[in-house]
């Protein structure tokens, strides 16, 4: 898996496909998808789902599939939610545990700490976006290279869960 921290990612409703909402509702109820807002909802969770796109982005005329799912995700704790040292400590623990992942060079994450949408908009000031991208021969086998990236970054964050509470005890001392 290719993995990256940018400084802005664009939204990614705005290069999702039109008229393909059929196929985009088959990807939402795609289990991996389940899976992974379960655990990040879950109540040990130390990370919350706020937002999610997922889609299929291009080109109509384009003979490749691809398969694209966009995530806001904010602390669970409202006194972390503020802090953008550890939303990139978030960043660097995620880059550095996909990078050791086995999984295929079709596969692409892109993370980017960034601030509300908004000015007054409600919410933590700070989320962490996450973008995850798969290719294949077609938007099917695109959507199972995306669902197998998705158990990645599922056991990236529980690592992640894991390794977090050792930065927050040395901010909070």
């Amino acid at each position: 898996m290719r993995v990256e921290i940018v400084n802005q990612i664009p939204s990614l409703k705005d290069r999702l496909l039109p008229g393909i909402s059929e196929s985009s509702q088959k990807v939402s109820g795609n289990l991996a998808l389940a899976n992974f807002r379960a655990a990040l909802g879950g109540k040990d969770s130390f990370f919350q789902l706020q937002d999610f796109t997922v889609g299929f982005p291009g080109q109509s005329a384009e003979i490749q599939g691809a398969c694209a799912g966009q995530f806001v995700i904010v602390f669970r704790r409202l006194d972390l939610s503020a802090n953008r040292s550890l939303y990139s400590i978030l960043s660097q623990t995620l880059q550095e545990l996909l990078k050791k992942t086995a999984s295929s060079d079709a596969l692409f994450a892109t993370l980017c700490v960034t601030g509300p949408a908004a000015e007054g908009s409600p919410g933590p000031e700070l989320s962490l976006v996450l973008q995850l991208e798969a290719i294949g021969s077609t938007p099917e086998q695109a959507e199972v290279r995306w669902g197998l990236g998705l158990m990645h970054l599922q056991e990236a964050f529980l690592s992640a869960s894991r390794l977090l509470p050792r930065h927050v005890a040395k901010i909070n001392a």
